[in-house]
């Protein structure tokens, strides 16, 4: 009896267990036999990263060419313009140098150039900028302070003075026009490849990152938060004095040079008749003070500026016809330019090419702009007579320092 019971308990179990499989059999049936298929979900496509030129943010495109940068300190004396090949550069720095003159260093993304000039002496503050870059740095002549700063950052064969080396040559014409010898000194890119190669410099040593937080060369530009800026003055002294004129049309801003006997003048580049037209234009204020000079020069003392990046400072960013308050730090040599709006964050710039000034502190009350129909160089400060003779005297000073 025991027995049967067990049976009996064991045979209602199984059929239990499979009235279970038969309802699940039955089901699958119903649907056709088959398990429904398993829905998996289409994965997003993955943008391509940012990767733009390293100078400007733009597309690279099929005919990029990486490697080095080259930065040439060029002329800006009032009675040195026009200059020469500047319209290759993708940044253009301008800061003053001694007696209230301004130099510039244009910076071109590699050394296949045309002729560039007139090159001048070097100056540590241009140095200090594209120090952290490992640009191929090329002058005629240096201060001794600068030369300070080479051999400290130890830079070796990237910095090239054409006093020493043959990559610079005069220009005949303009020394027989009576030009003087500095504003005759030239380059281009079959010497510069000429020193290039006889001192076996890598050349193929290309920015890992933009110079600037650049905006996606796929968007839009940014239009700025501020105020409209389509007339824009920067004073740097007495008698050197930039100013810009935005054109909607291409949505860069005019170049006009200041010189107190004939105002302001297009700037142009004299080997395409070219006016020079920048995307972006940044302005950094900060103290521009003398650096100390022991004497022994009969000409008098070079009044050398000493530009002070250890703080950083306040400045503008100036794009697409309106301004923005920006603030900027910079540091020891090896630490590259670096911008923030006023909230902190990093400054998201336009692509294209740049105008960068470093200007006195001294200066800042004289910077102006206007929006539409303005004319900020109406607002300029008078004009020093004596300015510009005075600063004549001093670079001559500091020419022959350089020459030491």
């Amino acid at each position: 009896m025991k027995r049967l019971l067990c049976l009996t308990l064991a045979l209602a179990l199984s059929l239990t267990v499979f009235a279970g499989c038969g309802k699940d059999d039955s089901s699958s049936a119903s649907s056709g036999g088959s398990s429904a298929p398993v829905s998996t979900a289409t994965p997003e496509p993955t943008a391509a990263p940012f990767d733009g030129r390293p100078l400007t943010g733009e597309e690279k495109g099929a005919d990029y060419v990486g490697g080095r940068p080259v930065a040439v300190m060029i002329n800006n004396r009032s009675d040195s313009r026009p200059t020469r090949g500047l319209s290759q550069a993708d940044v253009l720095y301008e800061i003053m140098v001694e007696g209230g003159i301004t130099r510039f260093m244009a910076l071109f993304p590699t050394a296949d150039l045309s002729e560039i000039g007139p090159v001048r002496s070097g100056r540590d503050q241009f140095f200090r900028l594209i120090r952290p870059y490992q640009a191929l740095y090329l002058f005629v002549g240096r201060s001794e302070i600068t030369q300070q700063y080479i051999d400290d950052t130890e830079y070796g064969e990237l910095a090239v003075n054409g006093m020493k080396v043959s990559f610079a040559y005069r220009d005949a014409a303009r020394e027989a026009q009576g030009w003087t010898t500095d504003a005759t000194a030239y380059t281009n890119g079959e010497k510069i490849q000429s020193y290039i190669q006889s001192n076996n410099v890598d050349m193929s040593r290309e920015l890992t990152s933009p110079i600037f937080d650049f905006v996606d060369y796929r968007e839009s530009p940014r239009t700025l938060g501020g105020d409209s800026a389509t007339s824009v003055n920067i004073v740097h002294s007495s008698s050197y004095r930039t100013a810009f004129d935005y054109d909607a049309s291409s949505g860069k801003y005019l170049t006009s040079l200041y010189a107190p006997k004939s105002g302001y003048t297009p700037m142009v580049d004299e080997a395409t008749g070219g006016r020079m037209a920048f995307e972006n234009v940044i302005v950094l204020f900060t103290d521009i003070t003398q650096y100390p000079y022991p004497g022994g020069n009969p000409h008098g003392n070079p009044d050398y500026k000493k530009v002070d990046y250890d703080f950083g400072g306040l400045g503008y960013y100036i794009s697409n016809g309106r301004i923005e308050k920006i603030r900027w730090t910079k540091g020891p040599t090896e630490y590259p330019l670096m911008l923030q709006d006023e909230a902190g964050n990093s400054l998201k710039v336009n692509c294209g090419k740049s105008y960068v000034a470093v200007v006195s502190l001294n200066e800042y009350d004289n910077f102006s702009y206007e929006g539409d129909g303005g004319d900020a160089t109406a607002n300029s400060v008078a004009v020093d007579p004596n300015a510009d003779s005075a600063a004549q005297q001093a670079e001559q000073a500091a020419d022959v320092a350089d020459a030491g």
